[in-house]
């Protein structure tokens, strides 16, 4: 109820923006850009998938050879596209991919210990992507020192709650959850069964981190790269929209709106919120109220299209499963 609510809220943002701006010098900058250009501006982002599932396919280790790197590419384009769409706080995909894995003979607990390492080590990236982001807009703007305590405060929270979460990891996961039931009392005979494969959960993901160093910073690498590579896509962007734009500039605005993105996961789709705080951060750097909106607006886009491309990859794994 209350994430419907802010839905409700975004949307009224979102529009309010629009009307203040004007829909019509919005759409006239939106198709100055053309299909050839906008396709152009859909690349850097197939890289982006294409080397996150690379990544992912690292944390899942020979496994990975028996799905094949087209069908993992499509189960985690379906996991996105889930987690893109339920008000799950980006988590209601990961499950997902686990289970899809399933269907390629890949064991349960090797399919989710793989997705959680992923995700943390994607994560632990986009910390380093985000401090080479503020480095970068801080040489741009200057910055007092308050703005650079909020900065560095708002990616160090990121930041702890990664390391939170790697302490759960080194815990157990499945013997954390069975410790809250043992603790509260809780009597289930499915959940006894469950408890030998949350165990064998808990040993796998340690087994990774202590045995698996090379493959971990290899991971790391290649989704830092991922990160690096969304600056493409703001420059492209920028570009076909006739404003300035540098590298340094590029980059400092891919990994803000990153961080923007991140923040407002709360709200569904993080609609009118991430809009107007990717207009705020434009602004900021120089750039007009119609060069701002129209970037969020392209990206949303974007964002929509590849979920898209997701729900699709969902419902061909569906059918083939069903046959």
């Amino acid at each position: 109820m209350i994430r419907l609510v802010f839905l409700a809220a975004g949307a009224v943002v979102l529009g309010g923006l629009l009307w203040h701006i004007g829909p019509f010098r919005i759409w006239e900058t939106v198709e100055r850009v053309g299909p050839v250009a906008f396709c152009m501006i859909l690349a850097p982002f197939l890289v982006v998938y294409l080397l996150d599932t690379y990544g992912w396919s690292l944390t899942l280790g020979p496994w990975a050879k028996r799905v094949g790197f087209v069908r993992l590419f499509m189960v985690r384009m379906a996991g996105e596209s889930v987690n893109a769409t339920t008000p799950t706080a980006m988590l209601g995909g990961e499950p997902m991919k686990a289970y899809l894995l399933t269907r390629y003979e890949v064991p349960m607990v090797e399919g989710l210990a793989s997705v959680v390492t992923a995700k943390t080590i994607m994560t632990l990236a986009q910390i380093l992507y985000m401090v080479l982001g503020l480095s970068a807009t801080l040489r741009l703007v200057g910055g007092t020192e308050y703005n650079v305590l909020v900065a560095f405060v708002s990616v160090g929270l990121l930041g702890f709650g990664v390391f939170l979460f790697l302490m759960v990891q080194r815990y157990g996961i499945g013997r954390g959850v069975l410790t809250v039931v043992d603790a509260c009392r809780i009597r289930s005979q499915r959940l006894e069964d469950y408890r030998p494969w949350l165990l064998e959960l808990d040993r796998t993901i340690r087994t990774f981190y202590g045995q698996r160093r090379r493959t971990f910073v290899a991971s790391m690498g290649v989704h830092l790269t991922a990160w690096l590579t969304e600056l493409f896509e703001v420059y492209a962007i920028l570009y076909f929209l006739g404003a300035e734009v540098g590298w340094l500039s590029a980059l400092s605005i891919a990994a803000m709106t990153a961080l923007i993105k991140g923040s407002v996961s709360f709200v569904p789709g993080g609609i009118g919120v991430q809009e107007g705080g990717y207009l705020v951060f434009l602004m900021a750097l120089g750039y007009g109220e119609v060069t701002g909106i129209t970037f969020a607006v392209i990206r949303r886009i974007r964002e929509i299209l590849w979920i898209l491309v997701g729900l699709l990859c969902l419902a061909v794994l569906r059918d083939k499963a069903a046959t």
